[in-house]
């Protein structure tokens, strides 16, 4: 299969639906879709849990499933990176670390920890949590505020279980910790700057819906329709938390988490008026913080040993079509995030947003046309919760837009030479509005895989059981002549198979014979 061109269409945030989801997906709805799967091969993989290098569980999301993508299923956790710094003793002696608790013990002031709770959190982080908690008390540290953050970003929708809040008590705390405020995830991403500045003022002055049992309190809210992405905040004490000369640590293993919301930290006269909030507040992370450079950070994330672009010849070339806020992270991360940076391989960004599905039938039918690159990486969000009306029909529209994309893909891709890979790096769970009730969407547990070609049928081509998307970025890479340190898997032609069972049977019969001829020379005294 070297030398191939391929098209890579990740239709991402599709995945085959679970029997108890609203059913979305018809044949009639993509009819693309339907009619090249009863004719190529076609077949579902994990997207999701330990088969692609995750959690036993989790579920993929933009960014994890590019990183397991490019990294053949072994991507480089940042909760890896911290149990390795502990194990080398060079946690405690790291100078931000050192510093966030340093600032509370000189001002005896108390130190904040924002810490997420979610789909991606493991054991060992609430492990880390308490060594971080620990520390600092052995350094001088008397008063521990936690700041709950819930949620997700690759599962919208979820509610957190009493195993969680269980897991942090038994693990994560100590007795100079408490719990001083709960929020959905969406006050350290994606919630409007007004939100988040409100959030802000309720935890400094300490006035605002307050409940002291907060166990309770999440079942509560979740009857009230509300969840771990979206929960009002609130705090779990009467009193003003943050005061003048505190440390906040941000515990962050996502380097998406927070920047506006630190940004309010650490610059209050903005949005307050002054003498109103707390000043010489100091900020600090565990890792970077994307789009907030002032903010110290005690770890760089490690590079992957492997990734998607490693050896790839000189006279390959690579196009990268994606939405603008896309299209960077995912060639620096199938680039396993390294400076040096092959020349062959190109980007288009794609800006409308409200267009995005058009533009992408535009460009790739464009491209394929110029017949210049030898694979062709096009990535349509099926779904995107920052611009899309969170309805069913909306999703059901987008759904017919990607199947127009993935025809254009195929017909254009057809006609020179191409070989067309469909699939999904991840699936979405989400709840979204129908009529006057609320539906749960579940793409999430497995995704389609789709391949077509000149000389493809499904009569002449397996996929295998039990694959995962990591097999199919090897596939790709033997497609332009990377010799992956894997063998390939995922894909075998039936004519593979047979002469694989012909050759068992030749070399049975072969063993048969000599057993036979031995017999006979044995009975006539020869041996």
């Amino acid at each position: 299969m070297n030398d191939r061109k391929s098209i890579l269409l990740f239709m991402n945030g599709f995945g085959m639906e679970v029997p108890k989801s609203f059913n979305v997906y018809t044949a009639s709805l993509m009819p693309s879709l339907a009619k090249l799967s009863n004719y190529y091969p076609f077949t579902s993989v994990f997207a999701s849990g330990s088969e692609v290098g995750l959690n036993k569980g989790q579920l993929s999301s933009f960014r994890t499933g590019y990183a397991v993508f490019s990294s053949a299923g072994k991507p480089n956790k940042k909760s890896t990176v911290v149990q390795a710094k502990m194990q080398l003793g060079e946690f405690e002696t790291n100078p931000v670390i050192m510093a966030s608790i340093n600032h509370a013990v000189q001002n005896k002031s108390r130190l904040h920890i924002l810490f997420n709770i979610g789909e991606k959190t493991e054991d060992r982080m609430f492990e880390h949590l308490r060594k971080y908690a620990e520390f600092a008390v052995k350094s001088g540290v008397t008063q521990i505020c936690l700041h709950l953050f819930l949620g997700d970003n690759s599962v919208s929708g979820m509610k957190i279980s009493a195993g969680w809040i269980k897991n942090l008590k038994t693990r994560g705390m100590i007795p100079q910790m408490r719990i001083v405020s709960i929020a959905g995830r969406k006050y350290m991403t994606d919630a409007p700057k007004d939100e988040k500045i409100a959030y802000y003022r309720m935890i400094v002055s300490g006035v605002g819906e307050i409940w002291a049992t907060y166990e309770e309190t999440l079942q509560k809210k979740y009857q009230g329709k509300e969840n771990d992405d979206t929960m009002g905040g609130f705090l779990t004490v009467r009193e003003n938390v943050i005061r003048a000369n505190d440390s906040v640590f941000n515990f962050n293993y996502d380097n998406t988490v927070g920047a506006e919301y630190l940004d309010i930290i650490q610059n209050p006269s903005e949005f307050f008026p002054v003498g109103k909030v707390p000043l010489n507040v100091a900020v600090n992370a565990l890792f970077e913080v994307s789009d907030n450079a002032n903010v110290p950070y005690a770890f760089e994330s490690e590079l992957p040993d492997h990734y998607f672009f490693e050896q790839l010849p000189a006279n390959k070339r690579v196009l990268i079509l994606a939405d603008r806020d896309r299209v960077q992270y995912i060639s620096k991360c199938l680039n396993g995030f390294r400076d040096q940076f092959n020349p062959n391989i190109n980007v288009w960004p794609i800006d409308d947003k409200n267009n995005r599905f058009e533009l992408m039938s535009q460009y790739l039918a464009a491209y394929i046309s110029q017949n210049i690159y030898d694979l062709i990486i096009a990535d349509c969000e099926i779904f995107s919760d920052h611009y899309d009306e969170k309805t069913i029909d909306q999703l059901r529209k987008n759904l017919a837009a990607v199947d127009k994309v993935l025809n254009v893909a195929y017909t254009r891709g057809i006609e020179k030479g191409y070989t067309l890979y469909a699939t999904s790096l991840y699936g979405i769970k989400k709840t979204l509005f129908l009529t006057k009730t609320y539906e749960e969407i579940d793409f999430s547990q497995k995704t389609p895989l789709l391949i077509a070609g000149n000389d493809i049928r499904r009569e002449n081509t397996i996929l295998l059981g039990d694959g995962n998307f990591t097999q199919i970025a090897q596939v790709i890479q033997r497609n332009l002549g990377i010799d992956v340190p894997a063998p390939l898997v995922g894909v075998r032609t039936k004519s593979q198979s047979k002469k694989g069972i012909n050759l068992a049977i030749i070399v049975v019969l072969i063993v048969f014979a000599l057993f036979v001829l031995y017999i006979l020379l044995y009975t006539q005294g020869i041996i």
